[in-house]
């Protein structure tokens, strides 16, 4: 008997006696309890509402539904557990447009699909937390989006309807400021765990030893000072650690 994960519609093929158990689904790591409402000749029918569904949900805006059904296949068995869609921009050529691109905004990923005429697809796919930011452009009927990467590499999504543009960068600035801020709190961790390092005995010290701890200390201020500077620690914060190594010197 065939039965499917309510979650991913991931089909299983599994004896009659094992209905009503709980099954934990290999693909996207959801439990599930086996069904009679899950078996084959529901299992066309659930995942064609499933994707349905979704369309209804992430709002077509003018956008092609049948084009968008394409590519939420197509993105599908690309996302990791837990990983859902939240958005999907269709780009739309002016002249040619057979086989749109795609951008696909997941809670963890920006991904961009390029399907081929014979229905090959290729990927571009970017972390949330390695984005540094979007750029958007609207012209009189199109709009484009730059992502820019914390590694240097930049990618240009061009022909994109204004308004998922729109929707997309918005989503886009959100991801770009929860980034910002990981980022800032790694820097930050590390910074105090850098500035706490150094424990000065109760005993006398060489002469060499305090200079080398004298320097450290100096090294010290002046990162505080660079974070300070650009904007990844308070004045607050700055004050209250500056504090703590002075008292060391």
């Amino acid at each position: 008997m065939k039965v499917v994960c309510p979650n991913c519609q991931q089909p299983y093929d599994i004896a009659d006696a094992d209905i009503g158990k709980q099954f934990r689904c290999t693909k996207c790591q959801q439990t599930f309890v086996a069904s009679t409402t899950q078996t084959s000749g529901s299992v066309t029918e659930r995942a064609e509402q499933r994707v349905n569904d979704a369309i209804s949900r992430l709002t077509k805006d003018d956008q092609s539904g049948v084009a968008l059904a394409r590519i939420y296949r197509k993105a599908m068995p690309l996302l990791t557990a837990n990983e859902t869609i939240e958005y999907i921009a269709l780009q739309k050529r002016i002249l040619f447009n057979l086989a749109p691109d795609a951008l696909v905004i997941t809670n963890r990923r920006v991904i961009l699909l390029t399907i081929g005429l014979l229905g090959s697809t290729r990927m571009w796919d970017i972390l949330t937390r390695d984005i540094l930011d979007a750029k958007i452009e609207l012209g009189v009927f199109r709009a484009k989006i730059l992502i820019r990467t914390t590694n240097g590499g930049a990618r240009l999504i061009e022909n994109l309807l204004k308004t998922p543009a729109q929707r997309a960068y918005a989503l886009l600035q959100e991801q770009e400021e929860r980034s910002f801020e990981e980022r800032r709190q790694r820097d930050l961790e590390q910074t105090r765990a850098e500035a706490g390092g150094i424990s000065i005995g109760a005993g006398g010290l060489g002469s060499a030893s305090h200079d080398d701890n004298f320097d450290q200390n100096v090294e010290k201020l002046e990162k505080l000072k660079k974070l300070l500077d650009s904007g990844l620690i308070t004045q607050g914060e700055f004050e209250s650690k500056r504090q703590a190594i002075l008292s060391r010197l």
